[in-house]
């Protein structure tokens, strides 16, 4: 069982980075040019307000990136979060539009979220995934 979830991580995470050509945009709060796929406001929703929910979505260790020590802003070095240092996430804010959202659909089952705050300072990029058990965080960095 273990193998054939590394595996599919592996696939999914290729598929990402490759960048498919049918990934559209869309924003929470805006006009929508594509749905989320059905089930998965609800399961952000749970995610991000329910903590032992969230414990339980989460493939770890977590793949994922950090800012890197220096003065660029956006060199980041690989990173794998863990679950005895992980930082619950809550519910998405803009605090009066600071912070924007977007979320690029590749398709029914592979899903990234962008959150910048609009003067560039801060970037976190989370991608989920839907597997046997339901929607999972597969991905996550944030500088």
């Amino acid at each position: 069982m273990k193998f054939k979830t590394l595996y599919l991580l592996a696939f999914i995470q290729f598929i990402l980075f490759v960048g498919c050509k049918q990934k559209q945009e869309t924003s929470i709060g805006k006009p929508k040019r594509l749905e989320l796929p059905k089930g998965f406001a609800e399961f952000l929703d749970t995610f991000q307000t329910d903590s032992i929910y969230q414990m339980n979505h989460i493939i770890f260790p977590l793949e994922g990136a950090v800012r890197a020590p220096g003065e660029n802003p956006d060199s980041m070095i690989p990173y794998k979060w863990r679950k005895y240092k992980w930082q619950l996430h809550h519910k998405f804010n803009n605090y009066d539009s600071i912070f924007k959202r977007n979320f690029v659909i590749f398709n029914e089952t592979t899903i990234i979220e962008k959150t910048s705050a609009i003067n560039g300072l801060f970037k976190m990029e989370r991608r989920f995934a839907k597997m046997d058990n339901g929607w999972n965080l597969i991905y996550y960095s944030v500088n």
